[in-house]
């Protein structure tokens, strides 16, 4: 038996270069893998970097919010304490002819009683629409505080500080109020 000698070392030389191969594929496989970690890594921090940068605007609006709404309460409660006199003015239309009565028998006093009535009415009249105007601002200004807690809501829940449940329960009974809340507007239009 011969051996062949030059025959061994091309084959020997092809399993070297072979191998430098599988060695510089598995570098760039690694180098491969490092960058994709490091990208990846990437991504979340923007992410991270950004759902912070969001909630602290949502911190800050929020606070917008709680301090403007310190001012609206001031305005807030006379259209609250409105509405009872609109239902009053007919309480009031009764009265009015009593004492329409009362001066009665003086024959100077009916021409001045008979237009009084029929300017009452006409100042009633002028005051309804002021009236609905205050409590359509009213009902619009409780609307949008529903609309900023519904966002509050979602914001919450996409940063994980409410679970899913409260989340949907809490959402469904804001979404509720919004439909009544609209329902009230649309019956002052």
């Amino acid at each position: 038996m011969s051996f062949d000698l030059s025959e061994v070392m091309e084959k020997l030389k092809a399993i070297e270069a072979f191998a430098d191969k599988v060695a510089e594929t598995k570098r760039l496989a690694d180098t491969l893998a490092e960058n994709l970690a490091k990208m990846k890594m990437s991504v979340n921090q923007t992410i991270n970097d950004s759902f912070t940068e969001i909630a602290n605007q949502i911190d800050i609006l929020r606070k917008n919010m709680e301090q403007m709404e310190t001012v609206k309460p001031a305005a807030a409660p006379p259209p609250v304490a409105v509405p009872p006199p609109a239902t009053e003015p007919a309480a009031e239309l009764a009265p009015a002819p009593e004492t329409a009565t009362e001066p009665a028998p003086e024959p100077a006093a009916e021409p001045v009683t008979a237009p009084a009535p029929a300017a009452e009415p006409a100042a009633e009249t002028a005051a309804a629409p002021a009236e609905g105007s205050d409590q359509m601002d009213f009902l619009l200004q409780q609307k949008d505080r529903l609309k900023a807690a519904l966002t509050d809501l979602r914001f919450d829940y996409m940063r994980g500080y409410i679970p899913e449940e409260e989340y949907k329960t809490k959402e469904a009974e804001l979404d509720s109020q919004l439909e009544d809340m609209d329902k009230q507007i649309a019956a002052l239009k």
